[in-house]
């Protein structure tokens, strides 16, 4: 789907909590604020794939990690009852192993939607695979997606607000990742180290696979260290828009982030895959000021985001790679030994010696990959120098809460 030239439309709807009926009106009413839903329905979009956030294979609905049931339910419905269509609910896990989908699948209770509902689990993980070749300056020139996302009418991201160590903010943008199976994630990893190319390599899957419409679950998010070591934070509401790039824009910027100071938003919107300046954004329903949330902790990476606003673009890659690089460790005195960061490591820089998991520092690629799927708050990203260094400073001046 090609990015729009008019103004982009954003929605915001307040919802309270996840009872089905709650949800199902907000969802109905921000969908209904939106250019082009009905439009697309009726132009013969007859087979809709929901794409949510499944990142843990082993945190429930509470834990505010993956895309709530009661959303992908809400969705189904609507495109169920609204337009007749067949629905299927697709991802790939977060992680590596090839068992997590199907268990990511039954622990957030998306076997009960499917169950109640005829809607469709595809396994993106099982799916056949499809490569995609992009021009040799993309940073992933060539890559596998499962082959479902081309073959249906309609695609629907269904992201979780959350933050994110590597990128500082996870939405509509990140979430595409996951169209990717199992192990080609490695890949992205590995060919894209740095953070700043690591951005890019998202923007370049996003670029391939540009949703039709993105509604995000928002109604609660993630906050601190997420994506999933951060902590549960209600924020009420649902946003929805066609263009996933300003949907980033409007809701990192309600948790208090500055939209072209996170990464995967510049590069996306330099692109012209959709609107990441809020000037040119039209915010419908309720307004970005009534429903923010300022004091919503931020990573301990975001806190350069000061800094980054102020620089030329042919700095900003270098300073958000110097900032934000890190290694990890291990916080021994909660680590459980249950080796899920090990079988998880893209590089391979951890390994079990007598029953302890050691980091090799010279290979770690600083990707999250361990801090993603840990449940016990045993990894500790460790920054570079010179990322303490901007941490001190942004703390001293009171300039970012972390």
């Amino acid at each position: 789907m090609e990015a729009k030239a008019t103004k982009s439309i954003v929605s915001i709807t307040r919802c309270q909590d996840y009872s089905p009926s709650q949800v199902y009106q907000a969802v109905k009413t921000s969908l209904e604020k939106v250019d082009g839903v009905h439009e697309l329905l009726r132009n013969g979009k007859k087979r809709v794939l929901l794409k949510p956030n499944l990142l843990s294979a082993s945190q429930g609905p509470e834990r505010a990690v993956n895309t709530h049931p009661a959303v992908v339910r809400a969705l189904v419905d609507f495109f169920q009852k609204e337009g007749g269509a067949e629905v299927y609910i697709g991802d790939s896990c977060g992680s590596l192993r090839s068992s997590s989908t199907n268990k990511a699948f039954k622990v957030t209770r998306l076997d009960e939607v499917t169950q109640e509902t005829g809607a469709r689990w595809i396994n993106f993980d099982q799916n056949k695979p499809l490569e995609i070749q992009k021009n040799k300056r993309a940073v992933l020139p060539k890559f596998k997606i499962a082959s479902i996302v081309k073959e249906v009418d309609l695609i629907v991201s269904l992201p979780k607000l959350k933050t994110h160590g590597l990128t500082k903010y996870t939405g509509a943008l990140k979430n595409t990742l996951g169209v990717i199976p199992a192990n080609g994630k490695k890949n992205v990893h590995i060919q894209a180290p740095k953070p700043s190319n690591f951005a890019q390599a998202l923007v370049d899957v996003y670029e391939e696979v540009i949703p039709h419409l993105t509604v995000m679950d928002a109604i609660v998010g993630m906050e601190g260290n997420g994506p999933n070591a951060g902590e549960p934070r209600k924020v009420g509401l649902i946003i929805a828009s066609t263009d996933g790039v300003a949907l980033d824009a409007v809701a990192s910027t309600i948790i208090g982030f500055e939209p072209m100071a996170i990464p995967t938003i510049k590069y996306a919107h330099e692109r012209g895959l959709g609107t990441g300046e809020l000037k040119k954004i039209n915010v419908l329903g309720a307004e970005i000021q009534e429903v923010a949330v300022p004091d919503f902790k931020k990573p301990s990476s975001a806190a350069q985001d000061f800094a980054m606003k102020y620089l030329p673009d042919a700095v900003f890659a270098k300073f958000f790679d110097v900032s934000t690089s890190c290694t990890s460790s291990v916080y021994e005195r909660n680590c459980t030994r249950c080796y899920a960061c090990v079988k998880n490591c893209p590089a391979e820089a951890m390994s079990i010696v007598e029953g302890r998991v050691v980091v090799d520092k010279n290979m770690c690629i600083g990707c999250f990959c361990c801090d993603e799927v840990c449940d016990y708050k045993a990894i500790v990203m460790e920054r570079s120098t010179l990322g303490k260094v901007f941490l001190s400073i942004a703390k001293f001046l009171k300039v970012e809460r972390v």
